[in-house]
């Protein structure tokens, strides 16, 4: 149908402009995880604040990361107002 068809040329310019490196964050494999962990680790390292406080941040810059690597949780670039290419 042509509802189809604009949908699906949305999405490839979403892909195309967003360049997600990966469909969504169960597809992230397990290192590049570990290893974004511990960058975000290094970062806090002076904070000085309670480890139960720099999960939950590490966690958030976590979805942040998701956001920019995977494409079900990017915000579509072509469709307004940007919502998350998944809904």
């Amino acid at each position: 149908t042509e509802q189809w068809e604009e949908a699906v040329k949305k999405l490839a310019m979403h892909v195309v402009a967003a360049k997600p490196t990966y469909l969504d964050p169960s597809t992230v494999p397990e290192e590049v995880i570990s290893k974004e962990k511990e960058i975000l680790k290094e970062k806090m390292a002076d904070s000085k604040k309670p480890p139960e406080i720099l999960e939950k941040i590490i966690a958030g810059q976590l979805r942040k990361f998701y956001e920019g690597v995977c494409l079900t949780e990017q915000a579509h670039m072509v469709e307004e107002g940007g919502p998350k290419v998944k809904k």
